[in-house]
């Protein structure tokens, strides 16, 4: 099991000292292990929408280290964007907040405040002594990984029964075939539909799907309309509400990450795919498909079906 840490900086604040390349050194110990996987913006390939990549990872993040100046607090897509999805994660999922402060700032009138940070603001890390530092830096990199094998050992409880555990397992299963079942169905109406606006326009488009859709909802007529409707009905129920089941399935049960590792793609795949369904598909009434796959970085685990199965066939409860 690996653990995203996002990192939140301000390039201003590394001016002087490049407090992210020092603070990546004393993480790569942890990140070889195979524990901790640091994310910063530098990890964004050229021609990647830059905000989006920064989106995915604050959604996908399990803990964070924020690198505190006066630059950080003058950030205005700090301030505005990464600070307060951070806080809201905090909030509602639990993520670790590790504010270091590096520069002398206005860290106890920010939004940051009521949170405790690493090191002392009146001895930010360009107050002390370069070995002052490096014990910091050091001591917050093992702090971060012994949150990483506490949350490891809690994860590794077992439900209250080997049964609730394979049940749980059971119900991923189920939800798989539901998705799967009205996947399939949807794509059989998605090609019926394509085809059939390509020849009443008169066309042949090299178009993606959604990306279709979209463009042409505006030249649908009645009966393309209603197809339409019915294909966007099937995301938003079956396909969103089993998509969510597992995922809620999961965060309940961590165990299953380690028991059964190809989950873990399976998870950040749902979180993708949930995060757009929430924040773009919902509102707009121009999207009748939802897709979160190779482009994104985060494909569905295609043997995830055949694995779930082989699982709970070799683990299935005796009748004793």
């Amino acid at each position: 099991m690996t653990s995203n840490l996002f990192i939140s900086y301000s390039r201003a604040d590394m001016q002087g000292t490049d407090w992210l390349a020092r603070l990546r050194m004393y993480l790569a110990p942890f990140k070889r292990g195979g524990r901790i996987d640091p994310w910063d913006d530098s990890r964004i390939a050229p021609g990647k929408p830059w905000k989006e990549e920064i989106s995915r990872a604050l959604d996908s993040a399990a803990m964070a280290i924020l690198l505190v100046g006066p630059g950080f607090l003058a950030s205005e897509f700090v301030m505005e964007h990464e600070l307060p999805a951070l806080l809201n994660s905090a909030k509602v999922r639990g993520v670790a907040l590790f504010p270091l402060i590096v520069g002398y700032c206005a860290y106890e009138w920010s939004d940051l405040h009521p949170y405790q940070a690493y090191n002392s603001p009146d001895k930010p890390l360009e107050s002390l002594s370069l070995p002052e530092q490096n014990k910091i830096l050091s001591d917050l990199a093992i702090a971060v990984n012994k949150l990483y094998l506490s949350e490891i050992e809690r994860s590794s409880e077992v439900p209250a029964s080997a049964l609730d555990f394979y049940k749980s397992i059971k119900d991923i299963q189920k939800n798989l075939k539901d998705t799967r079942t009205a996947f399939e169905a949807q794509i059989q109406r998605r090609d019926n539909l394509y085809a059939s606006i390509e020849q009443r326009l008169g066309f042949k488009s090299d178009l993606e799907f959604e990306k279709f859709f979209f463009r042409y909802y505006s030249r649908l007529n009645e009966e393309e309309r209603f197809e339409f409707d019915q294909i966007r009905a099937m995301t938003e129920g079956p396909l969103q509400l089993g998509n969510r089941n597992i995922l809620k399935i999961i965060e309940a049960n961590p165990a299953i990450l380690e028991i059964i590792p190809q989950m873990t793609a399976l998870r950040q795949h749902l979180v993708f795919w949930l995060n757009k369904y929430d924040k773009v598909f919902s509102i707009n009434r121009a999207m009748c498909l939802l897709y979160a796959g190779v482009e994104d970085g985060v494909p569905f685990p295609s043997s995830m079906d055949g694995t779930v199965d082989s699982w709970l066939l070799k683990n299935k409860p005796s009748k004793s």
